[in-house]
């Protein structure tokens, strides 16, 4: 799962070399804004590779489907019960694998929309209610992680068009089972082409947790 996560430590310099790796970054530099404690609903930075390179954009973390188009995002009065209320901030990988009923919020975005979310860390909790203990996941090089997302863009009733994403979780592995029993999907700069071509199989992507790649620390 992720449910929360923290981008206080990205810079563009960082980003921009990473990315320019793999190809052109297009956007002009960014004036990054730095959370320590980034939630679902709040805007925050999205690469996609669209026309002659990545475009990095400012996205709503819950993805809302196009069949959202034309409805509003919040309710329109108290009581309503018609704003977007779907939980989309994960999409599970399960989703994709072979045989199985494909969600229709994220079908079409799987199939066109891929993207990638940039962080310093995530966070989970363990422990009973009233009591949990928070735990901070890093990359054991200190560079980013690379969340794989997928992303969307609906015309709605109050906010006029949105532009959302959806980070993608399966299965936890090794160590990290101890403290959710479900992981992001992290990839690293090599495997960015096979994720972002939706012609190509990424499903060994998708599954493939690799606890050794991170490590714990303080969380504040």
């Amino acid at each position: 799962m992720c449910g929360r996560f923290d981008t206080s430590h990205l810079t563009w310099p960082e980003i921009h070399d990473q990315l320019s790796g793999f190809a052109n970054v297009t956007t002009s530099p960014l004036n990054l804004e730095p959370n320590g404690d980034v939630r679902p609903t709040t805007a925050q930075l999205t690469a996609r590779i669209a026309g002659d390179g990545w475009v990095l954009e400012y996205m709503r973390w819950g993805l809302i489907p196009s069949f959202w188009n034309g409805k509003p995002l919040k309710d329109t009065a108290r009581g309503a019960k018609d704003g977007f209320k779907l939980t989309t901030f994960n999409c599970k990988v399960e989703n994709f694998e072979p045989g199985a009923k494909r969600s229709a919020t994220f079908a079409q975005p799987f199939q066109k929309r891929r993207c990638l979310a940039p962080a310093s860390a995530w966070f989970e909790w363990t422990g009973p209610e009233g009591a949990k203990v928070k735990h901070c996941f890093v990359r054991a090089d200190g560079k980013p992680i690379w969340f794989a997302g997928l992303w969307n863009r609906c015309e709605t009733a109050d906010a006029g068009e949105v532009a959302t994403f959806s980070i993608l979780t399966g299965p936890s592995a090794g160590w990290m089972g101890d403290y959710h029993d479900r992981a992001p999907v992290i990839l690293e700069p090599s495997e960015w082409g096979r994720w972002l071509d939706p012609k190509q199989n990424c499903a060994e992507l998708l599954a493939s947790v690799r606890p050794e790649r991170f490590e714990l620390r303080p969380a504040a």
